[in-house]
């Protein structure tokens, strides 16, 4: 999807759901139905465009036009006319759409008006069942990851273990490309001996922070991190974390984060 020209994946994340996410409430929008088979084989949203006074929607869902007979606006054998079948649209039907569009964008307003009531049920059906099964106060977590993965202690016992799913999920959650390792450490007891033990080694790779930015974003990650293992590693499972510096070679002279861009 463009979004004011700027290309951003959203997968198979639903337009209304979307927009409701992401854009305010409320907002005029005008939409421009494609019609290419949303379902199967494209994003169902291709564009947003914010510059103007109205938010510009391009689906590729049908619009009102592609659930009529074609023959009823234009003549058939003439969209079929050897010269124009290279065209996705030819100015007569680019007409047509620009016909309907009030239709489909008065439509897709009442679709995202019960998409947002619908998200507003979950999350408050969510909220219910953490505070009655885990005791958990959802209003109450100010960390803005923790308050992301919330809803995933619902799937905790199908996460729990699996680390290449948690890593995923902590890139998603984060926006930071996120790696979790399965490396040996040793350590002494209280005897004096030392002990190898299996950890798990979680690391973000996260470009170019000065170090004050390295210094909030590494306490603010640790809670997520934190978070993370208490709930969905293996009972007792040992863990350590890491935020590291990649894709920029090492400069003698630049600036070093002990720990971030520099290797002892």
């Amino acid at each position: 999807m463009r979004f004011n020209q700027k290309y951003d994946s959203i997968g198979d994340l639903k337009a209304e759901t979307w927009m409701n996410t992401y854009l305010p409430d409320n907002v005029p929008v005008r939409v421009s139905s494609k019609g290419i088979f949303y379902s199967n084989y494209c994003e169902d949203l291709l564009e947003v465009d914010t510059s103007a006074k109205e938010v510009n929607v391009s689906l590729s869902r049908d619009g009102l036009f592609h659930l009529l007979p074609e023959a009823l606006f234009v003549d058939e054998n003439y969209l079929r006319d050897p010269k124009r079948k290279h065209k996705p649209f030819t100015p007569e039907k680019e007409r047509i759409l620009n016909f309907f569009t009030p239709f489909d964008s008065e439509y897709f307003q009442v679709t995202l008006g019960l998409d947002r009531v619908v998200q507003n049920f979950e999350s408050d059906l969510v909220d219910v069942l953490l505070k009655s099964l885990y005791d958990i106060d959802a209003q109450a977590i100010q960390n803005p990851e923790v308050k992301k993965a919330l809803p995933l202690l619902l799937q905790a016992s199908e996460i729990r273990g699996d680390y290449v799913l948690i890593g995923r999920l902590m890139t998603a959650i984060t926006g930071f490309h996120a790696q979790i390792q399965r490396v040996f450490r040793t350590f002494p007891d209280n005897a004096g001996n030392e002990y190898e033990t299996v950890v798990a080694r979680i690391v973000f790779y996260i470009p170019s922070l000065t170090n004050t930015e390295y210094s909030s974003l590494y306490d603010e990650l640790g809670g997520f991190v934190q978070f993370i293992a208490e709930w969905f590693f293996p009972v007792e499972q040992a863990f350590e974390y890491a935020i590291k510096e990649e894709g920029r070679p090492f400069v003698l002279d630049g600036t070093l984060t002990l720990d971030y861009n520099t290797y002892l």
